[in-house]
C-alpha cells in the first residue's frame, strides 16, 4: 500500500493522476475522499481549488490501496514526522486511547511505522496477551452418536438409532466451543486489518493472530454485532480488545470503494485528545501539590428562567476543576488544541474563550483561571491576563507535548500557593 504523510493544517493537491511517491491525491482518490465526507466528521478536512487541507482531527485514512497519514503540528518538529508521530502516539497513550504491552512492540520504535501499523501492532499484541490466558470459548449442547458414555444417554434416541449397533451410545453432553462471535468478530477485524496493513512486520504479527483463529468461521461483523455482545466475569477482560474492534469496524466504510478496495478511517479529534492529554499530566502534578482535580465538573448551570427558579439552562462544564485540602475550588483550566501568535495584540484567542473564562470566574467564585494551549513557534512562554470588572487572573498557559519534563513549571501558569 503506498502512503502520504502530512502535517495538519497542510494542503495535498488533486491532480489528474498520481505518480508513486508523490505527495498528492489522484481524481479518483479524491473523488473516493468526496464520498466519504458523509462518514466523517464535519471539520475533519476542507476543500480548496484542487487541494484539500486537513485539520483538527488526526490519524489515517485509507483509500483504496493509498493511505493518507494525518499527523498533528508540533512545535519544533514541523519537518519531522517521526517526531510529530512518536509524540502523538504518546498523547494516545497517556490519553488511554493507546495501549502498548510490556514486553510487546514496546521494543520496536514505533514513530518508523505508519500510525495505521501502530495499532495493528499494540492491538495484535494485546489480543496476544488475552489468549496467553485462553482464547474465548462457550458450552455448547451436543447430540452425537459415539462409542463412549459422554454426558447422559438419550434413551429414546438409542433405542431409535442403535438397535443393530449395540457398540454405540446416542449422548448429550456439553461442549467448550471456541467458533462463537466473539472470536468470530475478532477474526473479522484481523483479516480487515491484513487489508490495510502497510509494513511487513504488522503482516506477520496478524498472520500469526489469524493462524491461532484457523479453527473460527469468517463472517462479516460489523459495529451492531459487537454492540450486542454480553460480557461476563469470564469474557470482561476482553473488553478493552472489542472496543478497538468497535473503532475499526465503525472506520470501515465497505461501499466507498477505490477499484475493488474499500475505505477506512481512523480519525482523532485532537481537541479532546489535547483535553485528555492534559488533564492526565496535571491531575499527577495537582496531587504533589496538595490538590484533587476533576475532569469536566463540577457542573453548573449558567442561568435560570426568571418565572421558574427550577428551570435552570446552559450548562456549563470545566474541562479541569482543581480544589484544595477544605474542598474549595482553587483553579479552573480549560484545555485547547489551536494555534496562538503572542505578536498578535489578542494572541490568536478566540473571543468566545474569553467570555467561557470570564463565565467560570463569575458562576465558580474563582479567582484564578488558565486557558492552555500547545507550546508553539510564537507562544513560548506563559502569558497573564486580568479580567476586566473581577480580580480573576488568566494565564494563557503553552503546554509543550513533546517534552518527557514534568509540567509542573507551567501548571496554570505559575507556582502553587494554596
Amino acid at each position: 500500500m503506498e502512503s502520504i504523510t502530512l502535517i495538519e493544517h497542510e494542503s495535498l493537491p488533486i491532480l489528474p493522476e498520481r505518480l508513486r511517491g508523490q505527495n498528492a491525491l489522484a481524481t479518483e482518490h479524491a473523488y473516493a475522499l468526496k464520498k466519504l465526507e458523509r462518514r466523517l466528521p464535519g471539520n475533519a478536512f476542507f476543500w480548496g481549488h484542487h487541494t484539500v487541507k486537513f485539520a483538527n482531527y488526526c490519524g489515517a485514512i485509507c483509500l483504496g490501496n493509498l493511505s493518507i497519514e494525518i499527523l498533528p503540528k508540533i512545535h519544533g518538529k514541523e519537518t519531522e514526522p517521526g517526531a510529530c508521530r512518536k509524540s502523538l502516539i504518546k498523547m494516545l497513550v497517556r490519553a488511554r486511547r493507546l495501549k502498548i504491552q510490556r514486553g510487546g512492540t514496546a521494543h520496536i520504535e514505533l514513530q518508523k511505522h505508519s500510525l495505521l501499523d501502530v495499532f495493528i501492532l499494540q492491538f495484535c499484541d494485546q489480543l496476544h496477551a488475552e489468549l496467553m490466558q485462553g482464547m474465548i470459548r462457550h458450552y455448547v449442547e451436543k447430540n452425537e452418536n459415539i462409542n463412549v458414555l459422554r454426558g447422559r444417554l438419550r434413551v429414546e434416541q438409542q433405542l431409535k438409532h442403535n438397535n443393530a449397533h449395540k457398540e454405540r451410545l446416542f449422548c448429550q453432553y456439553d461442549e467448550l466451543d471456541a467458533d462463537n462471535t466473539f472470536n468470530q468478530v475478532i477474526k473479522c477485524v484481523l483479516r480487515l486489518m491484513m487489508k490495510i496493513a502497510a509494513g511487513a512486520i504488522a503482516r506477520k504479527k496478524l498472520a500469526e493472530m489469524l493462524m491461532r483463529f484457523d479453527i473460527i468461521r469468517d463472517i462479516q461483523a460489523d459495529l451492531q454485532m459487537v454492540d450486542k455482545l454480553k460480557f461476563n466475569r469470564f469474557t470482561c477482560r476482553y473488553a478493552p480488545i472489542f472496543q478497538q474492534c468497535s473503532w475499526f469496524l465503525q472506520g470501515c466504510h465497505p461501499d466507498v470503494k477505490v477499484g475493488n478496495n474499500a475505505c477506512t478511517s481512523l480519525l482523532f479529534d485532537m481537541n479532546k485528545l489535547f483535553e485528555a492529554y492534559v488533564a492526565s499530566a496535571y491531575k499527577q502534578v495537582a496531587h504533589f501539590n496538595g490538590l484533587r482535580m476533576q475532569v469536566q465538573g463540577p457542573q453548573k448551570y449558567m442561568v435560570r428562567r426568571w418565572a421558574d427558579r427550577d428551570e435552570q439552562l446552559f450548562l456549563m462544564k470545566p474541562d479541569m476543576a482543581f480544589f484544595d485540602t477544605e474542598n474549595n475550588i482553587f483553579s479552573i483550566a480549560d484545555a485547547k488544541w489551536k494555534l496562538l501568535d503572542d505578536r498578535e495584540k489578542k494572541l490568536g484567542i478566540s473571543q468566545s474563550d474569553l467570555y467561557q473564562m470570564s463565565a467560570y470566574a463569575t458562576r465558580y467564585k474563582v479567582d484564578r483561571l488558565s486557558l492552555v494551549y500547545p507550546k508553539q513557534k510564537c507562544f513560548q512562554n506563559p502569558i497573564e491576563l486580568g479580567l476586566q470588572g473581577t480580580e480573576a487572573r488568566l494565564f494563557i498557559t503553552p503546554f509543550d507535548v513533546s517534552s518527557n519534563d514534568s509540567p509542573e513549571y507551567m501548571f496554570l501558569g505559575g507556582p502553587i500557593k494554596t
